[in-house]
């Protein structure tokens, strides 16, 4: 098995998708850190070039985010295992 994930690593990186897979992984990791409830009530708007804006309709939860936003950054950076958010905005 452990051949076949290299394949598919050497896959991904040969045809430079790896940054369209983490793209593709940004919402697994928001609901894992944030809990189903809340990602729920936030819609992902982008992500690009590390920035992670994220549509938060409800103003106490927007401003309760804002007070996270680096240890929400810090956790999907851990369970991406690598620095994948440098900032989250949430508006």
């Amino acid at each position: 098995m452990n051949a076949l994930a290299d394949l598919l690593k050497n896959f991904i990186h040969s045809r430079h998708l790896d940054g369209e897979l983490d793209k593709a992984r940004i919402p697994k990791y928001w609901e894992e850190v944030v809990g189903t409830a809340l990602a729920a009530r936030t819609e992902i708007r982008s992500f690009e070039s590390g920035t992670l804006r994220i549509h938060v309709p409800e103003a106490p939860w927007r401003s309760e985010l804002n007070l996270r936003r680096d240890e929400l950054r810090r956790s999907i950076n851990h369970l991406a295992g690598k620095d994948l958010v440098r900032e989250i905005i949430f508006r």
